[in-house]
């Protein structure tokens, strides 16, 4: 026990700033999201499809050396479509808004001027590109150690009374928030490594039956069908589900990301559409995709506090407000810890003195 604790101060202090920067910004952006709202019924599909081709063509001509990394379409009545334009010679990467009725383009929002953005990236990847990736899966797996080693010290000694208020409010929270905290954790690590959550759940689960080959290849020659023709061919093939997003053409398809009844905000439903005569090449649906793909549909909403649909507004409202008081308590468990941990080194020469009273513990 006596090891737990002195490790749990230890790595506590440093994991501190990363943790509480991790925790305040996932808070953030999530207020940042829109809440969901009444959305059309049907989708205007037609209407979308000529909005994108007229606007991927204009965005073609102002930005010749841009590329488009996807397309978002709206979730709410009148909102635009969002295309994402990858940095070119002449601009940097950011945002561009069609106008659903129009099509008309809208200025470039760079990355740079988007809160949002940054937040993101600080987020994600603390702004360090790939190392960025790496630091976090460290703090997430020694994060979780020191969760549990916390816990351990605190079944042995909460009993004893805190010998100031932020040891004894680093009690309180602890416990409450011990389990949530290790979720937001362990979801934040499968998210940060999705090639090694796949491999394992790919070696975990049972093969999948062999699916008969298509009929035919997929159809060659130049790209004659465009975007919007994909959206209303994917929009058809699958009218069950809601067309979230759509990506480039490549290797002579195009791919059309849909959401049915999941849990996931984006949809783990795909239609391929040919990129030659616009032809639905294949549809997989999310029931049909491999539990390497499937664990998404629970791990990134547990991450990011999104609710199933059917809980409407008041269910998205109180999700935002937990997860907004799980953030603010792995804040606090890490200032409250860190203070403590310079408060002990502060009183160092005098409590060097008293080895009985280091053994008793005297947890945070």
């Amino acid at each position: 026990m006596k090891i737990a604790y002195k490790w749990h101060r230890r790595l506590g202090w440093m994991l501190a700033p990363l943790l509480a920067i991790q925790a305040l910004g996932g808070a953030i952006l999530l207020w940042m999201q829109p809440l969901p709202g009444p959305q059309e019924s049907p989708a205007p599909i037609e209407a979308w499809a000529q909005a994108i081709d007229q606007g991927l063509a204009e965005l073609a001509q102002r930005y010749p050396t841009a590329k488009f990394e996807y397309v978002n379409l709206p979730g709410k009545v009148g909102a635009p479509v969002s295309v994402r334009l990858l940095a070119s010679e002449s601009s940097e990467s950011g945002w561009v808004d069609v106008d659903p009725l129009d099509g008309t383009a809208g200025v470039l929002k760079p990355d740079s001027s988007q809160a949002r953005t940054v937040l993101y990236g600080l987020h994600e990847r603390l702004l360090l590109g790939d190392a960025g990736i790496w630091v976090l899966r460290t703090v997430a797996v020694i994060a979780l150690v020191l969760v549990f080693m916390g816990l351990r010290v605190w079944l042995r000694l909460h009993h004893q009374p805190a010998s100031t208020p932020l040891r004894r409010l680093h009690r309180l929270i602890g416990p409450v928030a011990i389990l949530p905290v290790a979720i937001m954790l362990f979801t934040g690590f499968m998210l940060r490594s999705p090639e090694w959550t796949s491999a394992a759940l790919s070696a975990w689960s049972s093969p999948a039956p062999a699916k008969p080959a298509d009929a035919a290849p997929p159809p060659s020659g130049p790209q004659t069908a465009t975007l919007g023709q994909a959206l209303a061919a994917a929009a058809t093939a699958l009218p069950e589900a809601r067309p979230i997003r759509l990506y480039p053409p490549r290797n002579g398809q195009m791919r059309v990301r849909m959401r049915g009844d999941e849990w996931h905000p984006i949809g783990l439903n795909n239609v391929f559409v040919s990129t030659a005569d616009a032809s639905v090449l294949r549809v997989v649906r999310a029931a049909e995709q491999p539990l390497s793909v499937r664990y998404l549909n629970v791990v990134y909403p547990l991450h990011i506090g999104v609710m199933p649909d059917g809980a409407g507004l008041p269910g998205a409202l109180v999700a935002r407000v937990l997860w907004t008081l799980l953030a603010l308590a792995l804040t606090g468990l890490a200032v409250t810890g860190a203070v403590q941990h310079f408060r002990n080194k502060a009183k160092a020469p005098t409590t060097a003195r008293r080895p009985l009273e280091c053994q008793q513990g005297q947890p945070q």
